[in-house]
Order: structure tokens, then C-alpha cells, then sequence
């Protein structure tokens, strides 16, 4: 059975699943909470919008959108922030 929060769902399938569980090994209890509430919010803005989502899609994306900020994932030579 999946979770609900605030009458979100939270996907449920297996890409979910592993995804979850990827980001909640490499990530901060942080990081993995606010990747989390990004979901829920984007979510929660697009109803309340009428846009339409792929539930999927948009869970996975809002998990890894800060992935490059955990130390496995994170390059030292390079920035990702434009100056």
C-alpha cells in the first residue's frame, strides 16, 4: 500500500522504490526529506494549477534533483552553479 501525504501519493513502483532507497543510502536524512517535500510540493502546485503529472516521473526527479550535492556523487573539479 503506498503512503499518502496531504492526499499526495507517493509512487509506489519498483523505479520508485529503488530510487528511494538510492538517494536514502547516498543522501543526509536532510537532503532525502527535502528531495522528498520538492515531490509533495510540486505536486500540491500542480493540482492546485490543473497541470497534470506523471506522478512517477516527477517523484524520481524531484529525489535525484540535489544528488550531486552528496559526497559519492559530488565533483570537486567542477561547480554546477553558473557565475
Amino acid at each position: 500500500m503506498s503512503e499518502v501525504i496531504a492526499g499526495v501519493r507517493i509512487p509506489d513502483s519498483a523505479l520508485a522504490r529503488e530510487a528511494t532507497e538510492l538517494v536514502r543510502d547516498a543522501a543526509s536524512p536532510l537532503l532525502y526529506d527535502h528531495s522528498r517535500r520538492v515531490f509533495l510540493f510540486g505536486a500540491l502546485r500542480g493540482r492546485e494549477q490543473g497541470i497534470g503529472h506523471d506522478a512517477e516521473l516527477l517523484y524520481v526527479g524531484a529525489l535525484f534533483h540535489d544528488l550531486g550535492l552528496t559526497e559519492g556523487h559530488r565533483r570537486t573539479d567542477q561547480r554546477f552553479e553558473i557565475e
